[in-house]
């Protein structure tokens, strides 16, 4: 432990040393972190303090040195679980969240999947977010009703680690996690545009497209083998179709004060993405989640900002089921290529991820989703069934999620007479019903949208209002409300 703590030369190194050390004694021991001693580490608390400090004053390499230093004579005296996680615990405490990985290329973007540069396969550290959009509307709620309580229960822990369940300010995986879950967040800086928009906004407004009524079998062709389907490419005609759409239906979200627009699954191709590419900057939706496009055995979700260039793209994990002449052909997936995860993280919004339909309801997809908070999911989806809707609502009602799904109207079976409240999707958000935990779904139809789809396809704004509250039958949650536009 010390001849590694001698090669360390930044703090979140040192946590990462420290917590790798924890948790490799932790499978043989009985320790309990709640019967910590604090005044027994005070002098740990005080070298922490004077690290921040003389940071400041003389620079991070004569403090970093002086903290490592000291550690070295304190850990020479002997090392265990309990002294490590006093080290752990006032870095946790004390040390404010600076962020370190690679600027994207001048869009104001900081990548990173870990805080620490080394031990990172055994060791991933991140920040937990302590001020969002729901954060603040719980904060706000206290304030206007003068209440001890808000209007939501807590979220329910899902720890990374046994380090995890004990800390306040980051977030600690341990290497089962880090293994099943490789990971890049995608953190929006201040400068960027995108944070700049949503600096002091109290809603989010999500523009969903149901996007087209034509059925797969005449937007692309499909190759059936094997008990698999694979889609060749899109017909040319539909292509030139939907990115008519596209254009129109961006046009318009311009306009309408859509902060997040959204596409269904499958139905994009890298031509109809370009189709916005040379547009002005000024005003539109700050974030488009493109659908998916399928390609080579991947069904990938592309993320862009205002001007189609992009921030982040994700791969379907679950496959979607087809069926035809009544046999099921399960979606081709190469497994090697969708391993990866993609958060999008923008400071007083929260987190934002990305799951493609059937995703919703894989344990593995729904567990990563837990583990990093997830604020916001947007799942576009092509489905006609509702089965979705479980998912959602534990992610809703346990984690404080917001789960919106984003469907095509063409995957809904059509019937004889439209009924008039035929639901496409829906968004669900987390609830509180007396002091039970519950979740609110609000779903959005075909209804007058169906008689304009020849001419336009009609989207749906859904404007959540985090700064004001509401009483549904499922009990009080976020404000929502929904128009056409």
């Amino acid at each position: 432990m010390i001849e590694q703590l001698q090669n360390v030369n930044n703090i979140y190194d040192l946590l990462a040393l420290c917590c790798s050390y924890i948790l490799n004694e932790f499978k043989q021991s009985t320790y309990e972190f709640a019967s910590f001693n604090e005044e027994k580490y005070e002098s740990v608390f005080n070298a922490i303090e004077n690290y921040i400090t003389a940071k400041e004053e003389e620079g991070h390499k004569k403090a970093f040195d002086e903290l490592r230093e000291f550690l070295i004579d304190f850990f020479r005296k002997g090392i265990n679980i309990e002294k490590t996680y006093a080290v752990v615990k006032y870095i946790d405490d004390l040390v404010e969240i600076e962020l370190v990985g690679n600027l994207l290329i001048d869009k104001g973007i900081i990548q990173y999947a870990t805080l620490n540069l080394q031990y990172t396969n055994q060791i991933r550290i991140i920040p937990k977010l302590r001020e969002t959009l729901m954060t603040r509307s719980e904060a706000h709620y206290l304030i206007e009703s003068g209440g001890k309580y808000s209007y939501l229960r807590d979220r329910r822990e899902c720890p990374c680690s046994v380090l995890d369940a004990v800390t306040v300010n980051y977030k600690i995986w341990d290497k089962q996690r880090i293994d099943q879950y490789p990971l890049k967040i995608y953190h929006i800086e201040e400068k960027n545009p995108i944070a700049k928009h949503f600096i002091n906004r109290d809603r989010i407004v999500l523009g969903i497209v149901p996007f087209t009524k034509r059925k797969l079998e005449d937007i692309f062709d499909i190759l059936f083998e094997k008990g698999c389907f694979c889609i060749n490419n899109m017909k040319e005609s539909a292509e030139q179709e939907l990115k008519k759409r596209y254009v129109e239906v961006y046009e318009r979200s311009r306009k309408a004060d859509i902060d997040f627009l959204i596409f269904p699954e499958m139905l994009m191709t890298e031509n109809i993405l370009s189709s916005i590419q040379e547009k002005e900057k000024n005003g539109g939706p700050q974030i488009i989640i493109n659908g998916s496009i399928w390609k080579d055995k991947i069904n990938r979700t592309i993320v862009t900002n205002n001007v189609g260039t992009e921030i982040l793209s994700y791969c379907k994990k679950e496959p979607f089921i087809y069926k035809k002449n009544n046999k099921k052909y399960k979606e081709h997936l190469d497994r090697t290529k969708n391993r990866e995860y993609a958060i999008l993280e923008i400071n007083n919004v929260g987190r934002i991820g990305i799951c493609i339909c059937k995703d919703l309801v894989n344990e593995d997809v729904k567990l990563f989703h837990k583990y990093i908070n997830t604020d916001l999911l947007v799942a576009p989806a092509y489905t006609k069934s509702m089965d979705l809707m479980s998912a959602a609502e534990e992610l809703s009602k346990d984690y404080k999620c917001i789960v919106a799904v984003a469907n095509a109207c063409s995957a809904i079976e059509e019937k004889e007479v439209l009924e008039d409240q035929e639901k496409i999707g829906f968004i669900s958000i987390p609830a509180k019903k007396g002091s039970e935990r519950s979740e609110i779904l609000k779903f959005y139809f075909k209804d007058n949208c169906v008689k304009e789809c020849e001419n336009k396809c009609m989207g749906k704004a859904i404007n959540i209002i985090f700064m004001d509250t509401q009483e549904y039958l499922g009990g009080i949650g976020i404000r929502i409300e929904d128009e056409n536009f």
